[in-house]
């Protein structure tokens, strides 16, 4: 009968990142990401999803997968942007948010953390 050491098997290799941004201002952010021998992985194939709610049980999203756009190259980079007026549609406040993919069935979460949105000063 085989035995086995550990109780315990942790598939959550999500990053936190925490991102702060202004409301009624263009969101852009730049991610690169490396498989496990820190090669570029190549982008092109993958489907990408960025949701941000209110808190983990939130019926709706505030701003859901359809409202950032996404451009992943070969080289290990992604471009992830919602424009100015869709960030106008989000009050100031504290969020959650998850950036997740989708390659060859495989859905995996990549990055999670807070959303912080600043107000405007100017409208």
């Amino acid at each position: 009968m085989a035995s086995c050491t550990t109780n315990t098997v942790n598939l959550d290799n999500a990053q936190r990142v925490d991102i702060i941004c202004r409301r009624g201002d263009t969101f852009s952010i730049e991610v690169t990401f490396t498989g496990p021998t820190g090669v570029p992985l190549d982008l092109t194939t993958y489907t990408w999803k960025m949701e941000v709610s209110e808190n983990e049980t939130a019926a709706n999203p505030v701003l859901d997968y359809n409202d950032f756009s996404y451009d992943g190259n070969s080289t290990g980079t992604l471009f992830v942007t919602a424009t100015s007026s869709t960030m106008l549609t989000i009050a100031a406040g504290t969020y959650i948010y998850g950036l997740q993919s989708t390659n060859s069935g495989v859905v995996k979460t990549w990055l999670y953390g807070t959303f912080s949105v600043k107000e405007d000063v100017i409208e």
